[in-house]
């Protein structure tokens, strides 16, 4: 056989084991990324074409706080205790800087940009709290031996930022380092930051960090790692590490493995770096950042801002009262003093019909009032004692 027959039927042989050395079914590549762009601005990940897992665009509200977020540039610096340092006591102090990020919580609403910190393949827990620029929590004790931690700025809706200086990782000792028991510190290293706790209803956030990936990409076909995602039992391949918004088929629980493999389909350490997880149908209420639409003072509240004072609400004008009618007084007629005779009614005379008889009447004199006459004594005496009295009564 010649040289090029050769040559080609080892070219065969290599692409024949490549393609036998994926364990599990891949759905579609994703080099390169299809130029359209979803409903949230984002280059899509899977293609369309997979017909396997859909990718959907982000809920309306994550789409809002994305915005407002946008121009932040966070800085995680950590303070205490140093990377590699050994820690013997039944608990340990975290201490981290946080520079540019609006790390808060709402009491209604939950939990807003905050700070995630994960130990190992561990789930996330969450700070919202910040006292002079630091975050500064009080932790139970290792198990013993080494470990992993990475810290990181995430969004309300728990995806971890991306930007340079926005994550940490480094290694503490619990009693004594272990060694061989975890990547070192130039070793590729993959995080599973979602689905977590705050991964409830459609559509589901997948989200993960990778650390001292080899650089790829430089020129076109330079792919050095993969990240096989599999959900459910349906699998893709994705090259950049970009968030995900999964529409899930059926309901119930949800099992996510993520897997960081070589150029040649091959797992990078696997003991670190293939890891499932399962995310429960939460029976609780979905959360805000679900919604399709916040308000301004919702966006305020999950971003640490001072909502704005909600415009007084007129107050009604009181209705005018209905007038009533006076009601009409009774006549009172005035009854004569005791002892006085009622006054004669005077009889009404006609208007005078010409002007002279008006001057007339207008330079008479007033009427007086007639006095009326005087009474008679009466007297029951008789004989001298009568004579002694005048006609009117007065004594003679």
């Amino acid at each position: 056989m010649g040289a090029p027959a050769l040559r080609r039927l080892m070219t065969v042989l290599l692409c024949a084991c490549i393609t036998l050395s994926w364990t599990r079914p891949v759905s579609a590549l994703s080099l390169p990324w299809s130029k359209t762009t979803g409903g949230d601005g984002a280059t899509p990940m899977i293609p369309a074409a997979s017909g396997t897992l859909q990718e959907v665009a982000a809920p309306g509200a994550v789409q809002q706080l994305q915005r407002r977020l946008d121009g932040r540039r966070p800085r995680l610096s950590l303070v205490s205790p140093p990377d590699g340092a050994v820690l013997r006591e039944a608990s340990w102090t975290l201490t981290l800087q946080i520079e540019d990020w609006p790390v808060t919580a709402d009491p209604d609403l939950g939990p807003g940009a905050h700070i995630a910190l994960q130990i190992d393949g561990e789930p996330p827990q969450r700070f919202s709290h910040l006292s002079d620029g630091r975050i500064q929590v009080t932790l139970p004790a290792l198990s013993p031996g080494s470990h992993r931690l990475t810290a990181y700025a995430a969004t309300p809706w728990g995806e971890a930022v991306k930007l340079p200086g926005a994550s940490l990782q480094w290694r503490l000792h619990q009693i004594q380092a272990l060694p061989n028991t975890q990547p070192g510190p130039e070793d590729p290293w993959l995080v599973l930051v979602s689905p977590s706790e705050l991964s409830q209803g459609q559509p589901l956030l997948l989200d993960w960090l990778v650390w001292n990936a080899p650089l790829q990409n430089l020129r076109e076909g330079d792919g050095r790692w993969r990240l096989r995602l599999t959900l459910n039992g349906d699998s893709v391949l994705l090259d950049q590490q970009q968030a995900l918004w999964l529409q899930t088929r059926g309901r119930g629980t949800q099992a996510v493995q993520m897997e960081l493999l070589d150029e040649l389909g091959e797992p990078i350490t696997p003991v670190f770096n293939n890891q499932l997880r399962a995310t429960p149908q939460s029976s609780e209420q979905a959360p805000i950042w679900l919604q399709d639409h916040l308000s301004d003072n919702q966006l305020a509240r999950l971003l640490g801002e001072t909502p704005a004072p909600a415009e007084p609400k007129p107050e009604p004008e009181p209705e005018p009262e209905a007038k009533s009618d006076p009601e009409p007084e009774p006549d009172v007629e005035t009854e004569p003093a005791l002892g006085m005779e009622p006054e004669p009614e005077m009889a009404h005379e006609d208007a005078p019909e010409t002007e002279e008889e008006a001057k007339a009447d207008s330079s008479a004199a007033p009427l007086q009032r007639a006095e009326p006459p005087p009474r008679l004594p009466t007297t029951s005496l008789g004989g001298s004692a009568r004579e002694l009295l005048n006609p009117d009564g007065t004594q003679r």
